[in-house]
């Protein structure tokens, strides 16, 4: 627990020294909401529905780009090598840079609800937003541990390119920007296999406080196993290569 705590205060830490970093990442979100999301017409329900959808871009931003292209970066450095030799160090300093990604990813989702209520036609009441923080912070552990994947799948320098590459399909075939009703057949038909459209039914059912169809509930389930079955193994190569 000691050696958790100290890996989360230290990545922190890190993070908060570094704002032209984190700034644009949880920043990003709230203005496309602005710019975009808050100009759909109270009529219906997609004007609530797309403070759901920029929530989870929010959640996916932090983890392609935080847990991702970042530590792919960070992992090349001489300090994350001496911290590979200590012991024990591997899971504790992945669980806190999960940590920190929930913790930023709340504030990216925040700043989505503030744009809400500030600009939006319809915004969230508190009972839907508390609903929506919750979801999110849920949702945010498959998608940390797509980004931790990759961070360890990709060099520094091809992992932003990997992360764009990765990233705004998902967002596009997930319903993220144009909602799943609206898409081309073929397109939806593809859309209900990706994680990123059973996350956006789990933030859009929280605030339309329903329940995600099982299929969604089972298809995000079995991504986080299979994102963090993943995510162990590419450590694992990455240990066997960088320490033998």
């Amino acid at each position: 627990m000691n050696l958790f705590l100290a890996h989360t205060s230290l990545h922190l830490k890190r993070l908060l020294r570094t704002p032209a970093f984190w700034t644009p990442t949880i920043l990003f979100p709230m203005m496309l909401y602005s710019f975009f999301g808050a100009s759909l017409p109270p009529a219906g329900i997609y004007s609530q529905m797309a403070v759901g959808s920029f929530a989870v871009y929010a959640v996916l931003g932090i983890a392609f780009y935080q847990l991702g292209a970042s530590n792919a970066q960070d992992r090349e450095q001489p300090f994350a090598t001496w911290q590979h030799t200590l012991p024990g160090a591997t899971l504790p300093a992945a669980m806190a840079q999960m940590v920190a990604a929930v913790a930023f990813t709340l504030v990216a989702v925040l700043l989505v609800l503030a744009a809400s209520f500030l600009f939006g036609k319809t915004p969230l009441d508190l009972e839907q937003s508390l609903r929506l923080l919750a979801i999110c912070a849920l949702i945010a552990v498959p998608a940390s541990l797509m980004g931790i994947a990759l961070s360890f799948a990709a060099s520094a320098k091809a992992a932003p390119a990997l992360a764009n590459l990765i990233f705004l399909p998902l967002a596009f075939l997930g319903g993220l920007w144009i909602p799943p009703s609206q898409m081309p057949a073929a397109v939806r038909n593809i859309s209900i296999w990706t994680p990123t459209r059973q996350m956006g039914e789990f933030a859009w059912n929280a605030i339309a406080n329903t329940v995600p169809d099982t299929r969604y509930l089972i298809g995000l389930a079995a991504y986080t196993l299979a994102f963090g079955a993943l995510a162990w193994a590419l450590a694992r190569r990455d240990r066997q290569k960088r320490f033998g």
